[in-house]
């Protein structure tokens, strides 16, 4: 089985770590954890096979990194307590999961790419 590349955009530690023991418990997995924009577009530069973003983050919004996202054809979900309706209206149609989220989710998102 193919080793995913997996990043997680979360700046609560917390929420990160469960998600990426979630993800682990799921898939085989090379997860890396980004808590903030800047850190995240250095991140980009690695060929990533799936992201999990969290809308609000330490020193902004993930709208931007969604977008690169797209561009490169990466699959993403969003994760987060914020609404889905606030979303810019070009991303609102993007999957989305709600916090406090469970694992059957997380693995719901994560067999459209395994399939």
């Amino acid at each position: 089985m193919k080793i995913l590349h997996i990043l997680i955009v979360e700046d609560e530690a917390l929420v990160a770590l469960d998600l990426e023991s979630m993800i682990r418990e799921i898939v085989e997995a090379d997860v890396v954890i980004e808590a903030t924009i800047a850190g995240t577009k250095k991140t980009l530069l690695k060929d990533l096979d799936f992201a999990f973003l969290d809308v609000d983050v330490t020193n902004g919004k993930t709208f931007e990194i969604a977008q690169i996202l797209e561009r490169k054809n990466v699959p993403f979900v969003f994760v987060s307590a914020s609404a889905q309706a606030e979303l810019p209206a070009a991303l609102r149609s993007s999957p989305f999961i709600s916090k406090p989220f469970f694992p059957a989710e997380i693995e719901h998102a994560l067999e459209a790419l395994t399939e």
